[in-house]
């Protein structure tokens, strides 16, 4: 199957099936399911589709490891938030639900900085291909992901 392909399919079955059985449910937020899905799948996704050399092989996942620890801090307040609004969310006030909503804003730019930190990063270390498809992937992925995570969770109540 061409490369070109390949993505799009990857992306899909996760969202589709690949997370099937860890969709954030309100009322059983799992941190392992979630750090598994953040972590496991997406690194699977990336070694399907990023075709290195030997050495590149090494000197990519030595670069996506710092990426990976760099990303876990935000992978951790991805889910508290997502924990702090399945506790919360048939009661909010205004203000707590703006909180959580700016909360989510901000660590949604601090995602893109980091990508954006590790693409410069690869593009110094590899060629500017990988460091692109490096970000294309990770884009993807994370859009995958957010848009399955968020499927099940309920939208905040309107004013009653």
């Amino acid at each position: 199957m061409p490369r070109r392909t390949w993505l799009p399919i990857a992306v899909g079955v996760l969202a589709a099936t690949g997370l099937e059985a860890q969709t954030v449910k309100v009322s059983r937020l799992d941190e392992s399911t979630y750090r598994y899905a953040v972590t496991e799948e997406r690194r699977s996704i990336f070694a399907a589709n990023l075709a290195l050399g030997p050495e590149e092989r090494e000197r990519f996942w030595t670069i996506y490891d710092e990426y990976g620890k760099e990303r876990e801090p935000l992978d951790k307040e991805r889910f508290s938030l997502l924990q702090r609004y399945a506790q919360s969310y048939a009661n909010l006030s205004d203000d707590q639900a703006m909180a959580l909503a700016l909360a989510s804003g901000r660590l949604q730019v601090s995602e893109v900085e980091l990508r954006l930190k590790y693409a410069a990063t690869l593009r110094r270390k590899m060629s500017g291909r990988i460091a692109a498809r490096f970000f294309q992937i990770d884009d993807y992925v994370t859009t995958a992901m957010r848009m399955n995570f968020l499927s099940g969770v309920p939208l905040v109540a309107p004013t009653q």
